[in-house]
């Protein structure tokens, strides 16, 4: 499968991975699970991978780095979008039907045309 990492860090040997499946987040944890001869990857990076799910917990398992490609502003592209709109991009919201704690009622119901 492949993946890109969203998040990585070398010295704690730990990275979150987004997979073409689009499933769960795949979690990198250690050395062990790279494919032999490869470098931590970076966010940013294009990596190859296989899954194994334990539990409930997704876990990256003999991940390689897709040569060439590389995405290192990947990080700052996501906080960029998570602090606001500008003009002109549309409103993302997550709607429930069930009720929130704390409320005595449920939340309205949106309809989108």
């Amino acid at each position: 499968m492949i993946g890109v990492t969203l998040w990585s860090s070398a010295s704690k040997e730990k990275a979150v991975i987004w997979c073409e499946d689009h499933a769960a987040l795949a979690y990198l944890q250690g050395r062990d699970n790279l494919a032999p001869g490869n470098v931590w990857p970076e966010a940013g990076d294009l990596v190859e991978l296989e899954c194994e799910t334990i539990e409930v917990l997704r876990l990256a398992r003999n991940v390689s780095l897709v040569s060439g490609i590389k995405r290192s502003e990947l990080p700052s592209l996501l906080s960029e979008m998570g602090q606001g709109t500008s003009a002109g991009q549309p409103v993302l919201r997550v709607i429930s039907n069930s009720a929130f704690p704390g409320k005595s009622q449920a939340p309205d119901k949106i309809a989108v045309a």
